[in-house]
């Protein structure tokens, strides 16, 4: 993960380059003086630079020949040929664990962002088995904390907040559990906006709660946290996955996804952290990681098995982690519960306070005439035109900073290209995954808070009890 520029006095040229996802952001501008710049940030650029653009990932810009191009092409970058090579589970569990540990290597007190769902609880589990000494110092030096600190936000109904706690309890961290409510997410709407550098709607929903957690984790003392983005991508963990119609447009979605991640959660990921100086890291992002999930026979992704059948998505991860006693990794409760975003699972009532917030403040003359004032990427809702009027004072109504932000028709985070797998998902732009119909669970946590109110704890709940885990776990 990294953006760079680094001037070489002897040769008088330069370099720019940025790694192949996009995990750190990166702009270009030009002056009106012909002066060429780069920044992390789009407000650096926005008034001293006549024209600029979001720096493509994976590629260095050298300045004597005025050319950019791609530094490294991973075995994946090309979405044909399908994968069809099956790969070991223990394969696959080896290569995330490798890649979480190498993540570890830091000199600041670190942390793991808990949502409680499957990636970033795979994440805080494998760190608990070796947070206590130091990565660097190939374990000779003990930890500055040898106890792994993790963060979790949501409202006071949120489900992750629930499921969190018990993989807090399960492996054993110092866990902080933040709440906010849905007018104090509003209140902070502007300058998530403002540090973003996006009116991108999933962005900003799911952005607006980890910006008001950085804070608090800053407050903490921890500087550095790792976090469970690019699963959903690189898996096909969106609930919008069930709906593929063959492995092959799995796959081509799988790696389109990939390549937007610097779009969306790659940005979100960092900008809200870094807007109170916490570094976010991504270890499913890891390149060695990839090259292996990404070479997976497909077919071991989807969400049917062999013969048809339906099954949970991100179905092989699940196995890959599902071991007995002593070597568990998680609750099977927590290990097979179904997908949640994140702008979801911290309560339902963000995004639909959102909503009655913009319909509140925006008008039905001002949506009207919505194409006037903004020909570009013209939003189609309130919720999507209060957001753009927000990015609009702070960037301007029409700029070139409307060309750096994401914008496509969208089911469920999925890209523009799948809404053609399912007549359902035409002419529709929500971006919750309540909106993938007949897959989403609307009373799933509810099953899941059963099933571990009948064992005690969901600790002690490894399946085999009928619970919602346990079907998902068969499924």
């Amino acid at each position: 993960m990294f953006a760079f520029a680094i001037w070489d006095v002897k040769r008088d040229m330069f370099i720019v380059a940025r790694d192949t996802i996009g995990i750190i952001p990166l702009y270009m501008g030009w002056g009106n003086d012909g002066s060429v710049r780069v920044a992390s940030e789009l407000k650096a650029l926005h008034m001293s630079c006549s024209r600029y653009e979001c720096f493509p990932p994976g590629h260095v810009y050298d300045s004597s020949s005025n050319q950019r191009r791609l530094f490294y092409t991973p075995k994946w970058w090309q979405p044909s040929p399908c994968p069809t090579v099956p790969i070991e589970l223990t394969a696959l569990r080896e290569a995330f664990e490798k890649s979480v540990i190498s993540h570890l290597m830091s000199d600041v007190p670190y942390g793991v962002l808990l949502s409680g769902g499957l990636d970033s609880s795979l994440v805080a589990s494998i760190m608990s088995r070796h947070c206590a000494r130091r990565v660097e110092s190939d374990g000779r030096e003990p930890a500055y904390w040898p106890q792994l600190h993790s963060f979790s936000v949501g409202l006071k109904t949120s489900p992750d907040l629930m499921a969190a706690r018990e993989v807090a309890t399960f492996l054993k961290t110092v866990h902080h559990e933040y709440t906010f409510t849905p007018q104090e997410g509003i209140d902070a709407i502007s300058d998530v906006i403002f540090h973003l550098e996006s009116f991108d709607v999933t962005s900003v929903r799911a952005s607006t709660p980890m910006y008001l957690m950085a804070r608090r984790i800053r407050a903490s003392g921890v500087k550095m946290v790792l976090s469970g983005e690019g699963a959903d991508e690189i898996f096909g963990g969106y609930l919008y996955f069930h709906k593929a119609p063959n492995a092959t447009e799995f796959h081509e979605e799988n790696v389109r996804k990939v390549k937007q991640l610097h779009l969306y959660d790659c940005l979100r990921a960092n900008k809200a952290m870094m807007a109170w100086g916490v570094e976010a890291r991504v270890p499913f992002l890891d390149r060695r990681f990839m090259e292996t999930a990404l070479a997976l026979d497909t077919k071991q992704k989807m969400c049917v098995d062999g013969d048809g059948k339906k099954r949970i998505e991100k179905w092989i991860l699940r196995k890959a982690f599902d071991l007995p006693e002593p070597r568990t990794y998680l609750p099977a409760s927590v290990l097979w519960r179904q997908k949640e975003q994140f702008s979801d699972g911290v309560g339902y009532t963000w995004i639909d306070s959102i909503q009655d917030h913009a319909n509140k403040t925006i008008s039905d003359q001002q949506m009207k005439t919505a194409a006037s004032r903004f020909p570009l990427k013209t939003p189609r809702t309130k919720e999507a035109y209060l957001y753009r009027d927000l990015f609009a004072k702070h960037f301007g109504d029409n700029t070139p900073a409307v060309e750096t932000v994401a914008w496509q028709d969208s089911i469920a985070c999925s890209s523009e290209v799948a809404l053609r797998w399912d007549k359902a998902f035409q002419g529709r732009a929500d971006a919750s995954g309540r909106a993938v119909a007949g897959v989403h669970e609307a009373s799933y946590d509810e099953k899941w808070k059963t099933a571990s109110q009948q064992t005690g704890t969901m600790a002690a709940d490894q399946g085999g009890d009928g619970s919602a885990a346990e079907q998902a776990r068969n499924n």
